[in-house]
């Protein structure tokens, strides 16, 4: 499937190359800062370790034979011109209460500030509401993370309430508290209503 926008491109078939912008993603350590900031850094890998552990997640996901998680889909964030520029998630669905949480990363530093992440977000959320027929999305993050506290304000979330983290850390100085957004069906439709709507949307199977 793939989630067509004005600038980017949603899918969740992968491509050749995903693994190899996937391992130079994981010897980038400020993205990490901003996704998962209690979370310490694991180092520089080399290409062959990276392999190495490619292998045994494969192994063992063979010997498990598990199904595909029916509470989580992911999707590669692609620019119309074909660069793979990152990934954005929902997880724990529940189809009974008619929310789920989304996720949204853009781990190379070019590729902040340009609206990337604004228009995934509303792609995703478009798809969740008028496809999914869900009543509510969330989302969160930690308050140090500015770009996706603007993102989520941009979309028409709403802060629903925010508390310290449990483990109780600073992240370069700064109190790491989180931050948790909601946003209803009814409040995007009526988003839709009165701005300019998201445009260039098509779902391909």
């Amino acid at each position: 499937m793939r989630i067509v926008g004005a600038r980017i491109v949603l899918r969740d078939e992968p491509k050749e190359t995903d693994n190899e912008d996937y391992f130079r993603w994981r010897n980038l350590e400020e993205w990490e800062y901003y996704d998962e900031p209690w979370t310490p850094s694991q180092g520089q890998i080399s290409w062959e370790e990276w392999e190495r552990r490619r292998r045994e997640r494969r192994q063992k996901a063979q010997r498990k034979v598990q199904k595909p998680s029916a509470t989580r889909h992911n999707w590669q964030i692609d620019t119309a011109e074909g660069r793979h520029i990152g990934w954005i998630l929902y997880y724990r669905l529940d189809e009974q209460a008619g929310h789920a949480t989304i996720g949204v990363c853009l781990p190379e530093e070019d590729t902040w500030g340009q609206g990337y992440g604004t228009e995934a977000v509303r792609l995703l959320v478009n798809y969740m509401f008028q496809e999914m027929g869900l009543a509510q999305v969330r989302t969160g993050t930690w308050t140090g993370n500015a770009r996706m506290m603007r993102v989520a304000a941009k979309c028409g979330f709403r802060e629903v309430n925010r508390y310290p983290h449990e483990a109780r850390v600073t992240v370069r100085g700064e109190p790491l508290v989180m931050a948790e957004f909601a946003l209803t069906r009814a409040e995007w439709l009526a988003r839709q209503e009165s701005a300019t709507p998201v445009s260039g949307i098509e779902c391909d199977d």
